[in-house]
This record gives C-alpha cells, sequence and structure tokens, in this order.
C-alpha cells in the first residue's frame, strides 16, 4: 500500500521499527512491502507516461545486473547462483571470525531433535537455543538502505549481504530472532558535501520504499537475502521502478531517482540497528569481505546492538 502523510508516518506499516524521516514540513510519501516478492508483483510492466523508464530498459546491464524479467524472478524465487558465491566469502568469515553459540538446553520439546538421544531412549531428546525459561528469544531489527551512488560496485553490494548474513547467524546463536527491513529514503534536494550518505538531504521533499526482507520467524534464506541486500537490480530496477510507478513520488524523484537520505542510527527506536550505508563501504573500505563484516559488527555494536560480543 502506499501513503502520503506527514513526516511522523504513523500508518506505515514499518514506521515503528524504523528511524524516524527528519520532520521538515512537508508530506512524506512511504511505500512499504511485507516482501521483496510483493514489490516486485506491484510494478507494472511498463513506466507511466511522462516519468523516466531506465529501470524498465534492456541497456546497460552492467549498471542494471539483469533485466527486469530476471530481477522479478529472482525477487519471487531468490538468487541461487549469489548465494553460491557469497557461501564461501561467509565462511570464510566465520572462520575468521569464530563465536560461542548459545547454551543448548536439552528438553522433552525444542526445536531440533538428537537421534542418538532419542534411540537411547532419553526423553530430553529435543534441544532449544534458549538458555534459560525466561528467555523468549527477543527481536532484533535490522534495517539496509538500499540507496547507493551509481559508481557503488556490485561487488560491495555482495560483502554488505554476506556479513548481513554472518550477523544474521551470530545473533540467533546468540539466542534472539532477527527480522531484516531494506530499502531506500529519497529526496528532491541535495546540500552539503555528503551525497554519498545523505546526512544532508532530507530538506526537499521525501520518499521512502521498504520491505521486509527476512522475517523473524524465518530461518536464514541465504538465497533470498543476497538478492535483497546484494544484488544491484533490486535498487536500481525494482525500487526505481517502484517509485516511478506511483504518483505520490513524482515530486520527491523528480525526473531521476532523487538524492538518498540516510537512515541515523541514532534516532532508532528501540531494537532497531542499521546497518553501513554501500557509499561508506565503497569509499573507506577495502573490497574485502571480512574487513566489510568487521566494519558492519563495529557499526552495529557502537548502536548497542546485543548479542555480538
Amino acid at each position: 500500500m502506499i501513503d502520503t502523510l506527514p513526516a511522523d508516518g504513523t500508518r506505515a506499516a514499518f514506521a515503528d521499527i524504523l528511524p524516524p524521516i527528519p520532520d521538515n514540513g512537508t508530506p512524506t510519501a512511504r511505500l512499504h512491502f511485507d516482501s521483496l516478492s510483493d514489490l516486485a508483483a506491484a510494478i507494472p510492466d511498463s513506466p507511466r507516461k511522462g516519468r523516466p523508464g531506465e529501470a524498465w530498459s534492456s541497456k546497460d546491464q552492467d549498471f542494471y545486473g539483469v533485466t527486469m524479467a530476471q530481477a522479478r524472478t529472482l525477487a519471487r524465487d531468490g538468487w541461487q547462483k549469489g548465494a553460491e558465491r557469497v557461501q564461501p566469502l561467509l565462511d570464510r568469515v566465520k572462520t575468521a571470525r569464530p563465536t560461542r553459540k548459545a547454551l543448548t538446553r536439552w528438553d522433552v520439546a525444542g526445536a531440533v531433535p538428537s537421534i542418538p538421544r532419542y534411540l537411547a531412549g532419553n526423553p530430553l531428546a529435543m534441544k532449544t537455543r534458549q538458555t534459560s525459561q525466561t528467555n523468549q528469544q527477543p527481536i532484533i531489527t535490522i534495517v539496509s538502505n538500499t540507496s547507493a551512488p551509481w559508481y557503488v560496485e556490485p561487488r560491495t553490494f555482495e560483502n554488505l549481504a554476506t556479513a548481513a548474513a554472518a550477523i544474521v547467524d551470530r545473533l540467533e546463536d546468540a539466542g534472539f530472532r532477527v527480522e531484516i527491513i531494506a530499502g531506500r529514503r529519497e529526496s528532491s534536494n541535495q546540500t552539503g558535501t555528503a551525497a554519498a550518505t545523505g546526512e544532508n538531504n532530507a530538506l526537499g521533499n521525501r520518499s521512502e520504499m521498504m520491505f521486509r526482507a527476512k522475517a523473524a520467524q524465518d530461518s536464514l534464506d541465504l538465497a533470498r537475502l543476497v538478492f535483497a541486500i546484494g544484488h544491484v537490480a533490486v535498487h536500481r530496477r525494482l525500487l526505481f521502478a517502484a517509485g516511478n510507478a506511483h504518483p505520490a513520488f513524482d515530486e520527491s524523484l523528480g525526473t531521476n531517482q532523487g538524492f538518498a537520505v540516510a537512515m541515523r542510527p541514532l534516532e532508532r527506536p528501540p531494537g532497531t540497528y542499521v546497518l553501513p550505508a554501500l557509499a561508506t563501504l565503497h569509499n573507506e573500505i577495502k573490497h574485502e569481505p571480512i574487513a566489510v563484516f568487521d566494519h558492519t559488527l563495529e557499526t552495529l555494536k557502537a548502536q548497542g546492538c546485543p548479542g555480538l560480543e
């Protein structure tokens, strides 16, 4: 659904778990989807009359990654080739930065069975990651801003997805459930010198397009997560097209795709933590997955994210 609202966004689906949009007195168009496949399904087959149609074009595959038709398929089914490419990187990160799993508690009911215990007649044959009866596996929300300048390379997207997957594993090992919300905030106004990360870009008409990349109750699906965070087509195909498809976004996007508005982590709601900006990774961090993971880990720890000690 789409809401054109005051900046507090009280009716937007994810408003309570996202960092607030700075209030500059202008309305904000917000488009929130329960999944990436829902977003892809809502995009029309051609651009709206009078609006840019580059997101539907078959040109410049290096920039867009895949065609619109392929992007729709990947949004529905996940990116298996991407998962196969990221898995060795994820294994490298886990080997270089090992973590201690939460203590296992054995019980007559749980999440994972132990076949040897069951065959031995032990009634405590089910294990859970909960360390006590009072631990109800609280939810941690991770927010990923897909906005990235044109020069940010595909491997930077993939490295962030690798880091995000490793963070999910680490948090779930610590006994938390993790949901991931991804998408972008844009503005018609660009000010200052922080164009890459959007710290000063929130003065014009603003818009927001977000989707749930992983629900808290779902196990990690690497193929879906890698596409949602780690593929350029999500930002440059699907979100470009979603913005151009709706009249409510015209003022915030202008004749292009607007300018990035930062997700300010210091203003986030409790339980929500923001991944580093893609432009920051491109500009400041080496193109190496362990370095990107280390930076992502420190970014979340600086925000007070639990479970990462």
